[in-house]
């Protein structure tokens, strides 16, 4: 009798292990893959113009929703070990201190240089940041890329004000122009410097990645203006300050999370920029009364000023400010910011963002053709993601050419024990259940160098013309 009870319990006990891995498709890694081959991963991918993905297996590599903030924190280390002789060229630099004439190498064979200061002791999540550009302009005859004296003088007055802005504590970032003779911030290579700022800010633990602006004058305040909404999803507020650019410059759907201030005289005529900042107040005044909550901003039309203005009230406003990495509602353009001289687009030099916000975007086609002046032309597409627990509603559009191909949505604040749905213009597109997995966060790391955009998974959705 004792040998059959024996026998009966050792069945059930290989029933339920037969049972268990047979009702258990996924297996749930336990395990970190190789430390090395994730570092050479992320090492391979900076400063890539093209982004490319983990191998396949780290895709299969399913984790628990209980290890997911777990992971972030290891990858998160992977990422800082691959960045370390990027991170060597940010300074350690004590409070209250600032380091000046500093000088990175960029992607496109341009020199930049940059000042770095402290203010005040550094909070406990890492100082408030403001990227502060400064103004001046292009000067095409000049025989140097740091040729003339008045952009060094409105560099140096950049460094001036931004010790006296009432911030701190706060850490700025302060560069100088990097080709005079172009004369523009929004080129390829200041975008790369802004976004290299960030990530080695963020990295070496100075900056709050949260708590980031972009502001500037003149010349600045269009820079800023103009990679304000181009980055936005990676600022917690913007301020342009006496270069207010027209409405078809940059686009209001890319601020519906981040606040906004334009600052500009009464008689600041030149260029349109009193007129073009009355058109902003229009739309974001009609943008905010139609979406509660959203399109924050201000725009403080000084009277009596002409192009020389109050300075002092905008980097305060902005500092108020903390991002949302993940709001339920995010909307923006698919475009490209054009190298330019002297307002003619380069048939070559264009850059359009690889994601924004929780979106991958670079699966979408260009559609570059030239308009009836032979400059170069290229697609718009708007999109509009609304989220409601674990259903997207995507709405988008062709604003201008021809966009279409697939984009990637990163899954955050959803119940993965549910089905995820996805709407596309209507139509439903997406309906199961979606496994977070090491490949996904990896490969979102990679996209945006945001600690706090590591995404444990996506869908693929597919967008026609």
């Amino acid at each position: 009798m004792r040998t059959r009870n024996i026998l009966c319990i050792f069945l059930v006990v290989v029933l339920v292990i037969f049972l268990h891995f047979s009702c258990s498709p996924v297996k749930v890694s336990s395990k970190v893959p190789a430390d090395e081959n994730i570092v050479n991963y992320f090492s391979s991918v900076l400063d890539t113009a093209n982004l490319v993905n983990p191998d396949k297996a780290y895709y299969k590599e399913i984790i628990s929703v209980e290890d997911i903030g777990v992971r972030r924190l290891s990858l998160w280390n992977e990422w800082k070990k691959a960045n370390m002789k990027r991170l060597a060229t940010w300074p350690s630099i004590k409070e209250n201190t600032l380091q000046d004439s500093l000088l990175w190498y960029l992607p496109t064979d341009k020199k930049a240089l940059f000042t770095i200061m402290k203010k005040g002791n550094r909070p406990k999540d890492g100082y408030p940041m403001f990227i502060n550009l400064h103004g001046g302009g292009t000067f095409p005859d000049a025989a140097t890329p740091w040729g003339p004296d008045e952009n060094d003088r409105e560099w140096l007055a950049a460094k001036y004000l931004s010790q006296k802005y009432a911030d701190s504590p706060s850490l700025y970032f302060i560069p100088r122009m990097a080709d005079d003779r172009r004369g523009r911030w929004y080129h390829s290579g200041e975008q790369a410097e802004f976004i290299r700022a960030w990530q080695l800010a963020v990295l070496s633990g100075d900056a709050d990645p949260n708590k980031i602006y972009i502001e500037g004058i003149s010349e600045g305040g269009y820079g800023s203006f103009r990679m304000g909404p181009f980055f936005a999803d990676y600022f917690a507020a913007a301020g342009p300050m006496a270069g207010a650019s027209n409405i078809n410059e940059a686009p209001i759907e890319n601020m519906r999370n981040t606040p906004f201030i334009i600052s500009v005289g009464e008689y600041d005529f030149a260029y349109g920029r009193v007129d073009g900042a009355r058109e902003w107040k229009k739309y974001l005044d009609s943008a905010a009364k139609s979406n509660s909550g959203q399109f924050i901003h201000e725009v403080d039309i000084q009277s009596g000023r002409g192009h020389g203005i109050d300075y002092y009230k905008t980097a305060p406003w902005l500092k108020q400010f903390t991002r949302n990495p993940y709001p339920d509602t995010v909307s923006f353009q698919y475009y490209a910011v054009h190298d330019t001289v002297f307002d003619k687009k380069d048939d070559t030099s264009f850059t359009y963002r690889k994601g924004f916000g929780y979106i991958r975007l670079d699966g979408l086609s260009h559609s570059v053709e030239k308009d009836q002046d032979g400059l170069l032309k290229t697609g718009i597409r708007d999109f509009y993601i609304e989220k409601k627990g674990n259903v997207y509603h995507i709405r988008s559009f062709n604003r201008i050419g021809s966009v279409s191909g697939f984009i990637n949505i990163y899954l955050d604040k959803v119940d993965f024990l549910l089905p995820v749905t996805v709407y596309f213009n209507g139509e439903k597109v997406y309906n199961d259940k979606v496994k977070p997995n090491i490949g996904t966060m990896m490969e979102s790391l990679a996209l945006f160098g945001d600690p706090d955009r590591i995404f444990a998974a996506k869908i693929r959705v597919k967008i026609s013309s």
